[in-house]
């Protein structure tokens, strides 16, 4: 899907151009820009510029603040330093138009109603001559004029991610900035979003306006020329893709990338299945992680394995839920422990009738459960469906491994536990007050709790440690719960792997904060120092998140 945007792009005959990549929410659209960004990494004559109007400090203004990342990101990219200084000079020009733009809206806000004399602000309200530098009726000439001072530049691309994520005004209000640059030729947007919730955002913000969804519907179509919607994933490539995941735990990254480059081989040659004929290569996954891959392909809901980022979220569900096990010493074979999770995501319903079931009463239970699904084509008991079993697990339960003869006692004390965990059912007051006592700001009371907890039983720690971690559910930022984790993760080691693996499922992303990230790199644990490393290099995390992660590495690492 990435080359026949590329291509667009490079076609210079069309400009300026807006380019929308279109999926539901998790079908890969961060994923494009990414690699869009990538194709331009050594192009002299074409600027990137990467921008999440989600991700703005300031949601009151995302006009001004995306117009003034994209003057920053061209300055940022001039090789030559005095064509540098002249550009420079012109996007102070600019930004002095956005400055009096974003100070009209704060007054009238009333953010700075007692901050600013009255005569300075009549004259920020007073209507501005066209032509002058304070005016936006002149921002496109201006802008006109920064691009032409940097003669070898085509193409000015804006990669705007996470649309769909922003509340209506926002929406609009991004919109509104990519209007200010349609008419200047070399300029190029392209927005990921899902194409319906953002034409619902408009219809929202412009309700006040009684004009509704068919002029939301013309609206973005007059910003949009080239909409490119991203096709769901394949049963085929939903196994490949799994299988890349569970190779890439084990894997080196270079044998991962050929096997990448395999896969994508196969699949323009149309031959299927992707995973196969991998005896050409160094490495390749092994036999257990091909057939993991199959049965996870095969079990998750066609909805969900057409998602991409459903698929990953379940895998990390999966990591979690084995470091639990673990820690637990609780064995249970993978593709097992792959059947029953599917079992709790898909159909819970079913899953509590099993666990609900006296331990004697299991394997009955599955047998008519398996035997319904599997008629013998006698009719009789063997075929009748257990009262209390969903009938949309029949393809789950045809699905190997057959579980009629598995011992699943252990597993579903585990799973059952944790389950009640997530509804606050599990674990006792007192526990939950020091919990909170975490996520305080008092460090004296963090402490004691810390101590405390670590004097609990293993199995009611890693009970506690799943409500802590599950209370990101509800805050903006999960500073103050990873802080809690590390400091408790100090007092007891075997807590380590369990606390990674949930920070990597439950706080990562936006909610992950420079704050945060100093947590994890000042707690020498090596599981936790493993994920700064990783959101060094994450584009997925907040940019200062990420400049934070990579000032704590440069300490680590001495330099």
């Amino acid at each position: 899907m990435v080359a026949p945007i590329v291509a667009a792009v490079r076609e210079h005959n069309i400009h300026p151009l807006t380019l929308s990549v279109q999926s539901p929410w998790g079908g890969g659209k961060s994923t494009v820009l990414k690699l869009i960004e990538a194709e331009f990494k050594d192009d002299e004559t074409c600027f990137v510029v990467a921008t999440n109007p989600w991700a703005y400090d300031d949601q009151d203004d995302v006009k001004g603040t995306l117009i003034s990342e994209i003057l920053h990101g061209i300055q940022a990219q001039v090789p030559d330093p005095g064509t540098k200084d002249k550009v420079a000079k012109k996007a102070r020009e600019l930004l002095e138009r956005v400055s009096w733009s974003r100070a009209a809206v704060a007054i009238a806000k009333g953010a700075l109603t007692f901050q600013v004399d009255p005569k300075e602000i009549a004259e920020i309200f007073r209507p501005k001559d066209p032509g002058g530098t304070q005016s936006m009726a002149g921002f496109n000439d201006a802008y006109k004029e920064l691009l032409a001072l940097i003669p070898n530049v085509e193409r000015v691309v804006v990669l705007v991610d996470d649309l769909d994520r922003c509340l209506p005004d926002a929406v609009t209000a991004t919109l509104e900035a990519i209007k200010l640059f349609l008419s200047t030729e070399k300029m190029v947007f392209v927005l990921a979003a899902d194409q319906d919730m953002v034409r619902d955002a408009i219809s929202v913000s412009l309700d006040g306006a009684r004009r509704g969804d068919i002029f939301a519907k013309r609206y973005l179509e007059k910003i949009v020329q080239l909409p490119i919607a991203l096709p769901r994933l394949s049963g085929a490539d939903a196994e490949a893709y799994i299988g890349l995941l569970i190779a890439g735990r084990t894997m080196h990254e270079t044998d991962l990338h050929a096997l990448a480059a395999h896969v994508r081989t196969r699949r323009n040659a149309n031959q299927t299945p992707l995973l196969h004929d991998l005896d050409k290569l160094d490495a390749a996954p092994t036999e257990a992680d091909l057939a993991l891959a199959t049965q996870l392909a095969e079990g998750l809901s066609a909805d969900r394995r057409s998602n991409p980022r459903q698929i990953k979220r379940f895998l990390n569900a999966f990591g979690v839920r084995e470091s639990i096990a673990r820690a637990r010493e609780v064995t249970v074979a993978p593709a097992v422990m792959i059947k029953m999770l599917l079992l709790e995501e898909l159909y819970r319903t079913s899953f509590n009738t099993l666990a609900a079931a006296p331990a004697q009463e299991r394997r009955t239970l599955l047998a008519r459960w398996e035997a319904w699904a599997n008629p013998s084509g006698e009719e009789g008991e063997d075929a009748t469906l257990p009262a209390g079993i969903d009938e949309g697990t029949k393809d789950w339960a045809a699905a190997p491994p057959f579980l009629e003869e598995e011992n699943l006692d252990p597993y579903i004390s585990l799973a059952a536990s944790l389950i009640n965990v997530s509804m606050g059912a599990q674990v006792s007051d007192d526990v939950l007050a020091l919990i909170n006592d975490l996520l305080g700001e008092s460090e004296a009371a963090r402490n004691v709790a810390a101590d405390t907890l670590s004097e609990r039983g293993q199995d009611e720690q890693l009970a506690a440690l799943e409500v802590l971690i599950s209370a990101t559910k509800r805050t903006d930022d999960a500073e103050s719960v990873i802080r809690g984790a590390v400091l408790w993760g100090g007092t007891n080691p075997a807590l380590e792997e369990a606390t990674a693996a949930g920070i990597e499922a439950h706080c990562w992303g936006a909610r992950l904060t420079p704050g945060a990230i100093v947590e994890l790199a000042n707690s020498g644990r090596p599981a936790l120092v493993t994920l700064v490393r990783r959101a060094a290099t994450d584009a997925s995390v907040h940019p200062s998140t990420q400049a934070a992660a990579q000032d704590e590495l440069e300490q680590l690492d001495g330099n």
